[in-house]
């Protein structure tokens, strides 16, 4: 029963700490849209871990900057 329990705590504590917080950035460009040619847009990206990062790697290959808030 102590060795059930003690495994227990020890997965609660692995998962615990392997979930890693949000991030967010601010991504910003300039638009190149005929109806809205030259009009900086800005867009608000949060996610986390793995995800936060392709999700930059998205929008700076789409000539968009992103600076971590």
């Amino acid at each position: 029963m102590k060795r059930l329990f003690t495994l227990m705590i020890c997965g609660t504590a692995l998962a615990a700490l392997s979930t890693s917080c949000q991030q967010c950035a601010t991504c910003t460009t300039t638009s190149d849209d005929p109806a809205t040619l030259g009009e900086n847009m800005t867009e608000e990206v949060c996610a986390r871990g793995r995800n936060y990062d392709d999700l930059i790697k998205i929008y700076e290959r789409g000539a968009w900057t992103c600076t971590a808030n």
